[in-house]
């Protein structure tokens, strides 16, 4: 049975009736794959943190978090949007475990600086121990996963979602990883790509055809393919036939990116 990582960004997760066709479109597969499920969950965070009153800035992408920010940021992703997709599922038919990187040490993580600034409890993966992750299949439950991390000494750090998709689905040797974004895929002339091969990344990069945020994306992918993962799609999200139509390469409408 073929493994299936499915990275949920915070975007999608904000789409009109985004959750009960979330568990559509999650039940259409399950019976034919082993689903992993990574969440993001960025506006709710910031919808938080503006609650509270709380300023906060971005160095390169990344927000930039302190000790109080952390715990926002865990009470909203571990607590909050990752429960909303477990039940979900639950009303769709399908099993699901929510947990997060903390949980039976699934993501060891580390404090990391970008261009030599500390940005506070934000992580890089050093470590993914899928065990958690077996047990699930092995069940027959779908793992629903917060990219909160800690590291050795107990500290809890915010991991980029894109970034814990990819790593755990390295670590599963993943059959496909799928990055469901606010983006039908890599347009090239506004028209979606439909295949990308990894060698062909930078010489789109430096022709100016892949901009923005497609770019880390991209390398990310790339990473992915070489460590193991056999391909990786970027699609949007169109409803409950999403799943199903993405991993079927006679429908899909996105992106897929191979060796």
């Amino acid at each position: 049975m073929e493994t299936v990582c499915i990275k949920i960004g915070g975007a999608t997760l904000d789409a009109p009736g985004f959750f009960p066709a979330f568990g559509k479109s999650l039940a259409a597969i399950a019976s034919s794959c082993f689903p992993v499920i990574v969440h993001g969950g960025g506006k709710d965070i910031g919808r938080q943190l503006d609650l509270l009153k709380k300023e906060y800035t971005f160095v390169e992408g990344m927000r930039v978090t302190d000790a109080e920010t952390v715990n926002t940021v865990q009470m909203v992703l571990s607590g909050d949007v990752n429960k909303r997709l477990v039940n979900a599922l639950a009303t769709a038919g399908v099993s699901g475990l929510g947990i997060s990187g903390v949980d039976c040490g699934l993501l060891t993580a580390s404090r990391m600086t970008v261009k030599g600034r500390d940005i506070g409890f934000v992580g890089e993966i050093r470590k993914v121990d899928t065990k958690i992750i077996e047990l699930c299949r092995r069940e027959g439950i779908v793992p629903v996963i917060s990219p909160i991390s800690r590291d050795d000494a107990g500290n809890v750090y915010n991991v980029n979602a894109d970034v814990a998709a990819s790593e755990i689905a390295a670590a599963l040797s993943a059959d496909h990883l799928v990055f469901v974004s606010d983006v039908p895929g890599v347009l090239i002339g506004g028209s979606v790509k439909p295949h990308v091969k990894t060698g062909e990344i930078e010489g789109l990069v430096a022709a100016g055809h892949v901009k923005g945020g497609m770019v880390p994306k991209l390398r990310g992918a790339a990473e992915s393919v070489g460590r193991g993962v056999k391909k990786v799609h970027i699609c949007g999200w169109n409803g409950e036939e999403t799943l199903k139509r993405e991993l079927d390469a006679a429908t899909a409408g996105g992106t897929v990116v191979l060796a």
